[in-house]
């Protein structure tokens, strides 16, 4: 007796998954491979596209393995990425420079700044449905114009990471409306790209691939990627999204008024909107179903949390082998006080998108000697919940109904920060059930595709299990407010430092 499997790709930013599911949505078998982020210098964030498709060939190959599962009963693929990476590929499809720069880095900041002095900039944005910044494709191309013009020429397509991998799955080169939605390039409006834009960027759409819905059969797999992975020739490959998107439908977002808090590396505050949201300026992406996501992003959310656990490790292994674990972290600022003694953390690590400066910086603000672990550990929980907040305040205030959040990620594996999400946003938070983000969104993805479900949507409504609901403490309102409208204050205050400390060499 045969069965019917979906393969589930997630390129993300610590790690490389593909995931084997039934289905009914369920992981059968999951393979990850780690990977670290390259900071050359400051502002840039680079990886090594070669190894996000060697880790997904040799993923591929785990799954089938450990479940048993013969090749020929995989019915669909799918990939989903970190979003707005930028890979000039050449002539036959490889990535030129090996690193390549990914959503965080910020190295067309200066071209950002230029642009925003242009007099058509406020059309451009109204055109794309987004302010002008470096994350976007479409400037990170710009750059490459700029600062290696013999690249640029060289560059046969850009690609983004779900695309590459895609491409050396099938040997087709496509870009799904959420990804491209991702690149100021494109007409919000007409989802197709836009020759204004192109030309207010200074880049050419000859360069970009055809833009096609999220579940499009874009190929079928080559005899060279059956060769690598382990796949049977000619299964379908489907376009797939980018992994916020992917993760958003796996943690039940299919339907207008829901928001999703993601902490992962970066934490993102998603509502789900029929049209994008332009006054005030929000950043938009369109979802992998019809429909847009009004969206905020702190680009240090969980990653913040792991550097501190990090440092702590390091101070700490030579007399601690076991280092220090999340648990851990968790436990002893459960042990602290809503509102940490005072302490605010501002969690820009990686500098800002939209409602500050690229150049930002992470800080704590009323550290004193009693400022233990625990206290710090809590102020960046909250810190984070706080910057994700301004997203929730700024879709209300346009008359966006929020009327359920859902949070996913490694940080929703912490009741205390799920706890705390739930009383700084004044309203329940629910878990999903054994969600595996990424991997699922893209698989559901795949059985779309090729019609083993009706609809997106009735896969989330039969895959998704809601878990644990957490709800608000209103006791704790009146000094989480207060908090929070000290985190702007400072916020705010700080922005000319920053940009004045970016300036000293």
């Amino acid at each position: 007796m045969t069965h019917e499997y979906l393969i589930g790709i997630d390129i993300g930013t610590a790690s490389i998954r593909v995931a084997l599911l039934d289905l009914d949505g369920h992981v059968l078998a999951i393979a990850s491979t780690p990977q670290a982020m390259d900071v050359p210098r400051a502002g840039w964030a680079e990886q090594d596209a070669r190894l996000w498709w060697s880790a997904t060939a040799s993923g591929i190959r785990q799954v089938l393995d450990r479940a048993k599962v013969p090749p020929a009963e995989v019915i669909a693929i799918g990939a989903d990425a970190q979003m707005h990476a930028t890979i000039p590929l050449d002539a036959a499809g490889q990535p030129i420079p090996p690193r390549v720069p990914i959503w965080c880095d910020k190295r067309a900041a200066q071209l950002v700044r230029a642009f925003e002095g242009q007099p058509f900039a406020r059309e451009a944005s109204r055109i794309a449905a987004d302010p002008p910044l470096a994350a976007w494709v479409g400037f990170k191309m710009a750059w490459f114009k700029e600062h290696e013009p013999a690249l640029y020429e060289r560059t046969w397509k850009f690609a983004t990471g779900a695309a590459f991998v895609n491409y050396m799955l099938c040997g087709e080169l496509a870009m799904d409306w959420s990804e491209a939605s991702g690149s100021f390039l494109l007409d919000a409006t007409t989802l197709a790209w836009s020759d204004q834009l192109a030309g207010w960027l200074g880049v050419s759409l000859d360069k970009m691939p055809p833009v096609v819905e999220s579940t499009c059969v874009i190929g079928k797999v080559t005899r060279a990627a059956a060769t690598a992975t382990g796949l049977t020739v000619g299964t379908p490959v489907v376009a797939g999204a980018g992994d916020m998107q992917c993760m958003l439908l796996a943690a039940g977002m299919a339907e207008e008024g829901t928001a999703v808090d993601i902490t992962g590396t970066a934490s993102d505050f998603c509502v789900f909107s029929r049209e994008p949201i332009v006054e005030p300026p929000t950043m938009n992406l369109h979802h992998a179903i019809a429909g847009w996501i009004p969206f905020g992003i702190a680009e240090s959310g969980g990653g913040a949390l792991q550097w501190f656990r990090d440092q702590l490790r390091g101070a700490v292994e030579a007399s601690d082998p076991c280092g220090i674990a999340y648990d851990g972290l968790d436990e002893m600022a459960q042990a602290v006080p809503p509102g940490a003694d005072g302490l605010l953390f501002l969690p820009y690590l990686m500098g800002e998108r939209l409602l500050g400066s690229p150049v930002s910086r992470a800080a704590f603000v009323g550290l004193t000697p009693s400022s233990g672990t625990g206290v710090m550990a809590r102020a960046i929980m909250e810190g984070v919940c706080f910057e994700l907040k301004r997203t929730l305040e700024i879709a209300e205030g346009t008359g966006t109904n929020v009327r359920s959040i859902f949070t996913t990620g490694g940080g929703a594996r912490s009741d205390l920060w799920s706890q705390i999400k739930a009383d700084i946003y004044e309203r329940p938070v629910q878990t999903v059930v054994a969600s595996e983000g990424g991997v699922v969104g893209s698989a559901l993805l795949a059985a779309a595709g090729v019609g083993a479900i009706p609809s997106v949507s009735a896969g989330v409504e039969r895959w998704v299990v809601r878990d644990r609901t957490f709800q608000p403490e209103p006791a704790r309102y009146p000094r989480y407010e207060r908090m929070y409208e000290v985190f702007k204050q400072i916020h705010d205050r700080l922005q000319e430092p920053f940009e004045r400390l970016a300036l000293i060499p």
